[in-house]
C-alpha cells in the first residue's frame, strides 16, 4: 500500500507546462515526440512508448492536429500533441477530435482550451490524493477499489460521450 501512497503523492505535485512555457521553436518529429514524453512520462504507467512517429502522422492525417509547416512542428502542435497523449487513454480518436474542436471555439484560441485542459488534469490527478478516492489499508481490499473506480471511469466516461453528443447536435 506504500507504493500506492508515494504514487499519490507524486501525481499530486504533477505539473503541465502552460502555453508560455512551451518551446516556441520550429521542432522536427524526434524533438517533438521527446519533449511530449518528457511533459507526461512522470504520470505514465506502462512500458507502451507514450507516443511514436507514426502516431504523430495518424494524428495529422486524421485531422486531430495541425499539420506541420516544411516538416517542423510549433508550440500548437506540441499543445495538441501532449492533449491528444492524455485523451486518447479514455477516448476514442473521433470522440477526441470532437472535444478538442468544441473546446477550442467555446475558449476561442488553442492556447486558452491547452491552458484549460492542463488545470483540469492537473486538478483531476490531485483530487485523487485529497480522500476523494479512499485508498484501503489492508492489500486484499485492492480489488473492491479496483471495481469503485473502473465503475467510475465507465459512468464518467459515459457522460463525456452524452455531452459531445449534444454538442454535436447544437
Amino acid at each position: 500500500m506504500n507504493e500506492l501512497q508515494t504514487w499519490l503523492k507524486q501525481t499530486a505535485n504533477y505539473t503541465l507546462p502552460r502555453w508560455n512555457n512551451l518551446p516556441d521553436l520550429a521542432l522536427y518529429k524526434d524533438q517533438l515526440i521527446t519533449l511530449v514524453e518528457q511533459y507526461v512520462k512522470p504520470v505514465w504507467i506502462g512500458e507502451a512508448p507514450i507516443v511514436t512517429q507514426s502516431m504523430v502522422n495518424n494524428y495529422v492525417k486524421n485531422g486531430m492536429m495541425p499539420a506541420p509547416i516544411k516538416k517542423r512542428y510549433h508550440r500548437e502542435q506540441l499543445a495538441y500533441l501532449i492533449v491528444i497523449t492524455f485523451l486518447k487513454q479514455v477516448m476514442s480518436m473521433d470522440e477526441i477530435k470532437r472535444g478538442i474542436e468544441s473546446e477550442t471555439i467555446a475558449l476561442k484560441s488553442v492556447e486558452s482550451a491547452y491552458n484549460t485542459f492542463c488545470d483540469k488534469q492537473e486538478a483531476a490527478l490531485q483530487n485523487l490524493s485529497t480522500n476523494k478516492v479512499p485508498v484501503p489499508e489492508d492489500t486484499e481490499l485492492l480489488s473492491s477499489l479496483v471495481i469503485d473506480l473502473v465503475t467510475r471511469t465507465f459512468a464518467t466516461k459515459l457522460m463525456t460521450r452524452k455531452i459531445l453528443t449534444i454538442g454535436n447536435n447544437d
